[in-house]
C-alpha cells in the first residue's frame, strides 16, 4: 500500500506543468537559495522530490533528502546528491552538519511534522536556519495529499527547537491572506 502511495505521488510530481517547473526553477528556488545563504553554505533540502527546487537549481551546493524512493532514483539518474529518508529513522547526516534546512512544500503533507522538525534541528548547527514554504489555502485544496493547512500564526510556534524570525508572501506586494484565498 505504501509503495503504491509513493508511485502515485511520484507520477503527480513528474506531471508538473512547464510553467510550474519554470516558476520553481527560476523564481522560487532562486529566492529560497538566496535566503538560505544568509545562514551559511551547507544547505539541506528535506523533501527534495524530483529535484525541481533548490536541489535541482543548485546541484553542487545543496544536499537533498527524500522519503519517496522513486524520486530518489529519479534524482540520482540526474546526478543530484540525494539521500533516502524514512519517517521514523534518523536522516543519513551527521549532527550539526548543515547551516540550514529547506522545507519547500513539505509540511502540509504531514499530519504530525514533529519528527521531521526535530531531525532538522539535529542535523543543523546551533544558529542554523529553517526555511519553510507552504501553499496558501487555495493551493492547499488543490492536492488531495495535503493534510494540514498552515497559516502565518500556525507556523510561528510549530516546534520548540526553532524561533520564528520572519514570515512573508510571494509576491511581496500582496498580503498573504489575499494570496492564500485566490492563488
Amino acid at each position: 500500500m505504501t509503495e503504491n502511495k509513493y508511485e502515485l505521488y511520484f507520477s503527480h510530481l513528474t506531471k508538473t506543468s512547464l510553467l510550474g517547473r519554470l516558476y520553481k526553477r527560476y523564481f522560487s528556488a532562486q529566492l529560497i537559495y538566496f535566503l538560505s545563504k544568509n545562514f551559511g553554505r551547507k544547505i539541506a533540502e528535506i523533501g527534495s522530490g524530483t529535484g525541481s527546487g533548490v536541489l535541482g537549481a543548485f546541484p553542487n551546493k545543496v544536499t537533498g533528502f527524500e522519503i519517496n524512493s522513486l524520486a530518489v532514483d529519479f534524482c540520482r539518474k540526474k546526478n543530484l546528491n540525494v539521500y533516502l529518508i524514512y519517517e521514523d529513522k534518523p536522516y543519513p547526516a551527521k549532527d550539526n552538519e548543515f547551516d540550514v534546512c529547506v522545507l519547500d512544500n513539505v509540511l502540509e503533507h504531514l499530519s504530525e511534522p514533529e519528527y521531521l522538525l526535530n531531525e532538522c534541528a539535529r542535523i543543523t548547527k546551533l544558529k542554523a536556519g529553517l526555511i519553510m514554504v507552504v501553499p496558501g489555502y487555495k493551493g492547499f485544496l488543490s492536492d488531495s495529499d495535503h493534510k494540514v493547512h498552515y497559516n502565518k500564526e500556525s507556523l510561528k510556534n510549530i516546534n520548540s527547537n526553532w524561533r520564528h524570525l520572519k514570515t512573508f508572501s510571494i509576491p511581496f506586494f500582496f498580503k498573504s491572506s489575499f494570496l492564500s484565498k485566490h492563488i
